[in-house]
């Protein structure tokens, strides 16, 4: 059999590059919103691109989008299509990208002539300007709804960023530039014409790479956002499809396992596929989202965002050996080590994307993520062609098709994986130097995990050996570790949970009583992405075994971030509240 890297260089030296640009533009040219004539024509230049790349059970499911529909707490999107909209002749969509908020309210045929007000001035039917960069945007939306408003602008997204509101919102609402913004208010009275329709379905594209039996592992890349959205995430879909034409090349060889491609809306897509279309969770996976950034350009580097904590971490090894082992451009100046200049991390999980509903317990899947971030171009109208590397495309695209091709069972001796593993779970160990014992008794757990997700992909097999190295390693590092460390308190009541499927946030917030949904939009205003780290590593922390402060400590080790008291406790009163989870 092969190896692992025998596996990266026959995924790369096979990946069209060429081909995959042409998919990004292509796709590019799409407003792609989550249920809408722009997303179904998306779905089927992918369902048309998977076909010719010799995948099998080629499939474009649609699914109601009538924002009533669940998938456990996952709300069906509302069906929007926008066809043009105009402010006088100052915004126009959609020849300027992104200006049209996502949901926004129809006019009546003709457009109806409005006044421009500043937002502290909202009143009944007028259009309220947002140019206070104190205000968060979904506050400012939130106080030209409970004025009355018949909409909303604001310039405080750059690009212009992208504006989504409400389901079922009566707003019609834009993103511009300060001078348009300023332009609009000097006008006083402007002329505000919005046509949308809502017929179109909600479509998810699948397709196979058969294997001979019935374990599947899943590649899946979100295809919604609007247009151009070329790295987030024209490019993962197009990744994707250069995978499958590099996998499928490689006619007469099947895998233990197949390789499933799946393509849909974010988080929606996937709940509805896991929970209506396939039989039985995949084994592992690897979620795609940007994938080609310039990262000169856009300022951040290749992410491999690991599996959590909770799951055996396998793939997270498996992912960054591969990682490691792309080709380099060149080589130091002895020729020593091979060097290149672009860059890697890998990260604690996050769960901003589809593989937050696999790796959740209900459904058990260990995946990671690939992406880029920080991203300074991030859902505006600048994330255009010209930010696209074609080099990273075809990196990223390889890291996602050697892992898969790995797990399916098309390369990869016993041997050579579990040393993957062992190296992996040595490095979680040894940076626990000079750290809290907590921390090393919570990665000595993650890093026989590693072995455990191993035995669950390829059999048993013979650990013995390596687990007692790691055990005997992380005894070696206790001593390393930070002295003085306080008892821990006597065990409160066990916290279980009690929501249904994988956990989502905007799920618990419809659930949540007033104060806590007043509580969870208070923090993501205060810090959106740290806050839903957090939130997503205290929910992965209910067990049914720990108590809140163990379920804070675990969040602590998982996230890496800090875990304020009085934000678990407060989190984890509203999931209680909320009747998301229950004590004793």
């Amino acid at each position: 059999m092969r190896t692992v890297g025998d596996a990266v260089q026959d995924v790369y030296g096979r990946l069209d590059v060429r081909r995959a640009v042409e998919d990004v533009a292509e796709l590019a040219a799409f407003d792609r919103y989550q249920a809408s004539d722009g997303i179904r024509a998306a779905a089927g230049y992918v369902a048309a691109r998977a076909e010719s790349a010799g995948l099998s059970d080629v499939r474009i499911l649609e699914f109601p989008a009538d924002g009533a529909r669940r998938w456990w707490s996952f709300r069906a999107p509302l069906s929007w299509t926008p066809v043009r909209a105009a402010i006088d002749d100052v915004v126009r969509y959609p020849e300027q990208p992104f200006t049209l908020a996502a949901g926004s309210a129809a006019t009546p045929p003709g457009g109806v002539t409005v006044p421009v007000v500043p937002l502290a001035d909202a009143g009944e039917g007028a259009l309220a300007v947002h140019d206070d960069p104190g205000t968060p945007v979904p506050v400012a939306i939130a106080r030209a709804a409970d004025a009355g408003a018949f909409g909303l602008v604001t310039d405080r997204l750059p690009g212009p960023g992208r504006v989504e509101l409400p389901a079922g919102s009566r707003l019609a609402a834009f993103s511009v530039t300060p001078a348009q913004a300023a332009e609009l208010l000097r006008r006083g009275r402007v002329r505000v014409e919005v046509e949308t329709h809502r017929r179109a379905a909600m479509p998810v594209v699948t397709g196979l790479l058969p294997g001979t039996g019935p374990e599947e592992v899943l590649l899946s890349a979100h295809l919604c956002h609007s247009r151009p959205s070329v790295n987030d995430n024209a490019s993962g879909a197009a990744a994707l499809l250069g995978v499958a034409r590099a996998l499928a090349g490689r006619r007469g060889r099947r895998g233990r396992r197949g390789v499933r491609f799946v393509w849909g809306p974010e988080f929606t897509g996937m709940a509805a596929y896991l929970h209506d279309v396939a039989g039985r969770p995949p084994v592992a996976a690897v979620n795609v989202d940007m994938a080609g950034q310039d990262q000169r350009r856009c300022g951040g580097p290749l992410i491999v965002e690991r599996s959590p904590d909770h799951l055996p971490g396998f793939v997270n090894a498996l992912t960054e050996h591969v990682v490691a082992a792309l080709p380099q451009a060149a080589r130091s100046y002895s020729g020593a080590v091979a060097c290149d200049t672009w860059a890697w991390r890998a990260t604690p999980f996050v769960g901003a994307s589809d593989h937050s509903l696999l790796v959740d317990a209900s459904i058990g899947c260990p995946a990671v993520s690939l992406g880029h971030w920080p991203d300074r171009y991030h859902h505006s109208a600048a994330d255009t062609l010209d930010k696209l590397d074609p080099a990273e495309l075809r990196r990223t695209a390889t890291v996602a098709g050697a892992v898969a091709a790995v797990l399916a069972g098309l390369a990869g001796e016993r041997a050579e994986l579990e040393s993957v593993a062992v190296g992996w779970g040595a490095e979680r160990l040894l940076g626990c130097r000079q750290r809290p014992r907590a921390l090393l008794r919570h990665r000595t757990a993650v890093a026989l995990g590693a072995l455990d997700g191993l035995a669950a992909l390829h059999g048993p097999g013979e650990h013995g050996g390596s687990r007692a190295w790691l055990t005997g390693l992380a005894d070696h590092v206790a001593t390393l570790t930070r002295p003085g460390e306080t008892a821990p308190p006597p065990a409160g009541a066990a916290l279980s949970r009690t929501w249904e499927g994988p956990f989502n946030l905007r799920g618990l917030a419809e659930a949540a009583g007033p104060a806590g949904r007043a509580w969870l939009e208070e923090q993501a205003a205060r810090d959106r992405a740290r806050s839903y780290a957090l939130m997503l590593a205290l929910a992965h922390g209910v067990d049914g075994g720990r108590d809140r402060t163990a379920v804070a400590e675990y969040a602590r080790c998982a996230a890496e971030l800090p875990v304020p008291e009085e934000f678990a406790h407060d989190f984890l009163a509203v999931l209680v509240e909320a009747g998301w989870a229950k004590e004793g």
